[in-house]
């Protein structure tokens, strides 16, 4: 009976002991409160290579909390290019207590980036739009700038911090990359020199304003001129092969060349559906000698890389370059096929264009 009472009177020891360490503020009230605190990892992998590139890519964080039942912003964060680590695994602390939170975040804006932010400090998550700054060209609204990278993020989470234990919790947002490059290449087929001002290369979307939830919102349909142009060459010079490159209109005359010129494009979000054309105009007579759905195109290539719907594959890759042929009269050579990110594909021989 003695010993009976002696072993439960330690094991009572033992349980009030290990409550004291785990309890936090259980066993006395003046014990400090347990250890709560809500951290964000932020992480860039959706992309073709599935690996996280944010530490790559990724050169500031803007990121809101808002309350989901009443979606009033209750904390925003912020961090530089120079506050980012060099290596994977960005993480941001919060001070939110418990509760329910929307998190938005957009990720690569700069003060000098042709993608603006409608506020920095907003009453709702619907007023973080972000919009691509145009000029008027006669009836047309053109873009011709290099967009650096922009990416968007959200995510719902509740808190419920306990106050018998510590809470340490962290969330991950996940970032979707809202920016592309996307290289037109006209290669001609006779060695015939090309000059910049032979072509205009243009294309057209309506996708120059995203939403705080990164849809593309309604508005005007945006001219996008390339923000460089370049050439390749390849060609004899007395006997000897050479390979040169550099800007349209630097060719060297002594060279029979091969030419391609090259338009460097960037636009921001492609949209599964949406109408979206690319065009080669021939400036000498005004002809269109190519006008194709871009995005229609761009996915002809997505089932070499695997299964994925046709928005998750334009949303993961954001590096395209298209190459077509031209011939002597500079037509579109379409027997030749097109080439987008090395990849034949062959038009259809009734196309107009």
């Amino acid at each position: 009976m003695k010993t009976n009472i002696i072993n439960r009177l330690r094991q009572l020891t033992v349980l009030l002991a290990a409550a004291s360490l785990t309890g936090c503020g259980w066993v006395k009230d003046d014990l400090e409160p347990c250890p709560a605190k809500l951290s964000l990892k932020f992480v860039y992998d959706y992309n073709m290579k599935f690996a996280d590139a944010f530490h790559h890519e990724v050169r500031s964080v803007n990121v809101w909390a808002f309350d989901s039942s009443t979606g009033a912003l209750v904390w925003k964060g912020a961090a530089t290019d120079a506050q980012l680590p060099s290596e994977p695994g960005f993480v941001m602390e919060t001070p939110l207590e418990g509760g329910s939170y929307d998190f938005v975040a957009w990720c690569g804006l700069t003060e000098t980036s042709p993608m603006q932010l409608a506020t920095y400090n907003p009453t709702s998550k619907e007023e973080l739009e972000v919009t691509l700054a145009t000029e008027q060209n006669g009836t047309l609204l053109v873009s011709d700038a290099e967009i650096p990278g922009l990416f968007h993020g959200m995510k719902s989470y509740t808190y419920t911090p306990d106050k018998l234990k510590p809470s340490i919790e962290q969330v991950t947002i996940p970032l979707i990359k809202d920016t592309n490059a996307i290289r037109v290449l006209l290669q001609n087929l006779d060695g015939t020199e090309m000059k910049q001002e032979d072509f205009t290369v243009t294309l057209t979307d309506a996708n120059s304003e995203l939403g705080w939830n990164n849809a593309v919102l309604p508005g005007p349909t945006v001219t996008y001129m390339p923000w460089e142009i370049r050439y390749g060459v390849i060609g004899q010079d007395n006997n000897q092969s050479t390979q040169e490159a550099g800007r349209a209109g630097d060719m060297p005359e002594s060279i029979t060349t091969v030419a391609t010129l090259m338009n460097e494009f960037s636009l921001p979000r492609l949209i599964a559906g949406q109408q979206s054309t690319l065009t080669v105009r021939r400036n000498s007579d005004g002809t269109d000698i190519i006008r194709i759905p871009l995005i229609d195109y761009l996915l002809l290539i997505k089932g070499h890389y695997g299964s994925m719907t046709d928005q998750e594959y334009l949303d993961r890759q954001d590096d395209y370059s298209i190459l077509f042929f031209i011939d002597a009269s500079n037509n579109w050579y379409m027997a030749g096929g097109i080439y987008i990110n090395s990849w034949a594909v062959v038009p259809p021989q009734n196309e107009n264009m």
